[in-house]
């Protein structure tokens, strides 16, 4: 009876405690856009973002790329980090897309691996496209949503 009585008061007191806490201080996700013309290059690119999350402008640069697949004549798998340098904080996304031999044009997901500064909190996800210019270089379309905790 004794540790009936206790488990009560205990399960009561956690009920109690969870119920007055407070929500937790994360940012609900907010829509993002974000536009590059990625070259072929080393040189950063430079970015325009929508959404008020992150930084309106910035330079993003590859960190690393895989590409498999290949072997079909058709099209390959490409694994892409990216990291983004605002005036505020830098953040990293990691890509898969899926490379069109026929168009050049990409397609895949995104998502935020991890942010410094301002976006140290950063989290989101979402879409890629990338059509090709036909100049060397690819305009890559991110959208997806993003929020900071």
């Amino acid at each position: 009876m004794r540790r009936r009585r206790l488990f009560l008061v205990i399960l009561s007191t956690t009920l109690l405690m969870l119920a007055t806490v407070g929500p937790i201080a994360a940012s609900a996700p907010q829509p993002v856009t974000i536009t590059v013309l990625t070259g072929f290059d080393e040189i950063p690119d430079p970015f325009d973002a929508t959404g008020d999350v992150v930084c309106d402008e910035g330079v993003v640069s590859n960190t690393f790329s895989l590409f498999t697949g290949w072997q079909s004549n058709t099209h390959a798998q490409i694994l892409v980090g990216k990291h983004f340098v605002c005036g505020d904080g830098t953040f990293d996304v990691l890509l898969r897309v899926k490379l069109s031999f026929a168009t050049q044009d990409t397609a895949g997901t995104w998502s935020v691996q991890s942010g410094t500064g301002a976006y140290a909190g950063l989290h989101g996800t979402g879409t890629i496209t990338g059509d090709s210019t036909g100049e060397e270089s690819i305009l890559d379309v991110f959208t997806g949503s993003i929020h900071i905790d």
